[in-house]
């Protein structure tokens, strides 16, 4: 299950929406199931986010919600057998959706390639992952719903 967790200032209900969208259409037109893309999103709290020791949220920052990210800190879980070209295509697109600006704000998107059997899911009533790995091999195939 590729998954994306996106840490910002405050973006609308429909804003988050079409991000989750667009990144979903996304990631399905590059092999993965649309029901199986997790995208989710987080609210910093004032004064908890800092880049180079200066924060990018403040004490004024309110509830106003904004319809674009002025910055964000994104983190995608994806298959370890996505290459360069996709994590570096991922990521424009993950820019794109959200609308940050790349001449001026902060973007962060950092990939963490996850094994399908370190993934654990409900599936039909039970708990389960991509199943345990095999001595020897850098991965399991399990079932279908731990694919990229």
């Amino acid at each position: 299950m590729p998954t994306v967790e996106v840490t910002s200032n405050p973006l609308t209900p429909s804003t988050r929406l079409r991000t989750a969208m667009r990144l979903t259409r996304w990631m399905a037109a590059h092999g993965s199931k649309a029901a199986h893309v997790v995208v989710s999103f987080r609210t910093a709290e004032p004064m908890a986010y800092f880049a180079g020791g200066m924060p990018l949220t403040t004490y004024e920052q309110g509830n106003d919600q904004a319809q674009e990210a002025s910055w964000a800190h994104v983190v995608c879980h994806i298959h370890p057998d996505r290459d360069h070209a996709y994590r570096d295509e991922l990521a424009l697109e993950i820019a794109e959706a959200l609308k940050v600006d790349l001449a001026d704000a902060h973007l962060m998107v950092r990939f963490e390639p996850t094994r399908p059997d370190r993934v654990f899911y409900l599936h039909e009533g039970s708990i389960t992952s991509g199943g345990p790995a095999t001595a020897g091999r850098d991965r399991e195939e399990g079932p279908e719903y731990a694919r990229p």
